[in-house]
């Protein structure tokens, strides 16, 4: 059990500094990130939360084409952007059958909480996507998935990754309304 704390403060710590420099709008987030969910997906092994576990491994792959999509010097350096009202509907609907896609794997593998936890990944795939693109409104969806997320670490017994998760979400919220500004500062 000393492991598993250890190894969720140090992705708490990691977690904290992705957050902070994702606002910032700052490149080297995604390192923080890969780092903090790949032991963030160990205690979800442990935890038997097996749909998070799975997300995290998706992160990865998305912090990547975050990564890149971020690289500074690029002749078009990706600006912060809303969605249309065609792209909002669509990544809502993303959301929803992502969802239902992981609840079915997530019961059969008897993990715990599976309509929680499939709701929580599939929309984070969305808004992690999303946050990769600079879409302004990945905050908007970020705010209720770490409520969610706060809900099953409290459920779970797992108070860093709670502690973890309201950062999260207020810094969600921080997020919205310094790209907003900034949005509207470029336009």
């Amino acid at each position: 059990m000393i492991l598993f704390n250890l190894i969720e403060i140090c992705g708490l710590f990691l977690g904290l500094l992705y957050i902070i420099q994702m606002v910032q709008e700052k490149r080297s987030a995604w390192v923080y990130g890969i780092a903090a969910v790949l032991l963030y997906a160990l205690s979800c092994y442990h935890y038997k939360i097996y749909g998070e576990m799975v997300l995290q491994f998706i992160y990865v792959i998305i912090s990547i084409y975050g990564f890149f999509q971020w690289k500074k010097g690029k002749i078009n350096a990706l600006p912060i952007s809303g969605l249309s009202f065609k792209e909002l509907i669509m990544s809502i609907l993303a959301g929803i059958i992502l969802s239902i896609l992981f609840y079915f794997p997530l019961r059969y593998f008897h993990g715990t909480l599976p309509e929680l936890d499939a709701t929580s990944n599939g929309f984070a795939i969305v808004a992690t996507y999303l946050s990769a693109r600079k879409k302004l409104e990945n905050w908007l969806l970020w705010i209720p998935i770490n409520i969610l997320v706060v809900y099953i670490m409290f459920l779970k017994g797992m108070p860093f990754y709670l502690f973890l998760y309201i950062c999260y979400a207020l810094f969600a919220v921080y997020g919205y309304y310094k790209w907003k500004k900034s949005l509207s500062i470029s336009q």
